[in-house]
């Protein structure tokens, strides 16, 4: 048996809410592990005969929605999510001009 990797991000702390809709689930998982302070990421490996789709629906549409869970199938994805989240802010300069703009 072959297993495939789903990374999961998410906004907030998803994951024992995850793992305990997976295990009562009849889908063949393991848990894996990324390290993130903030509990907002969690992978997965899967049984390859698992369907994404499937496995979106043992997590259940209320909970993914709650969390606003992402799910990628390949390591570079998530990390290139993880770095348009950052690209997301604004720097420095930018802040200022919203403050100048906010007092004019």
């Amino acid at each position: 048996m072959n297993w495939n990797t789903i990374y999961i991000k998410g906004r907030s702390d998803f994951r024992e809410e995850v793992r305990r809709k997976l295990e009562h689930s009849s889908l063949r998982f393991m848990p894996g592990y990324i390290e993130s302070i903030s509990g907002k990421n969690d992978l997965y490996w899967i049984d390859e005969k698992i369907t994404l789709r499937k496995f979106k629906e043992a997590i259940g549409s209320k909970l993914i929605l709650k969390h606003r869970l992402t799910f990628f199938e390949s390591l570079e994805a998530f990390i290139e999510s993880q770095h348009k989240s950052r690209s997301l802010e604004f720097t420095a300069e930018e802040k200022e001009l919203i403050e100048l703009m906010k007092s004019a």
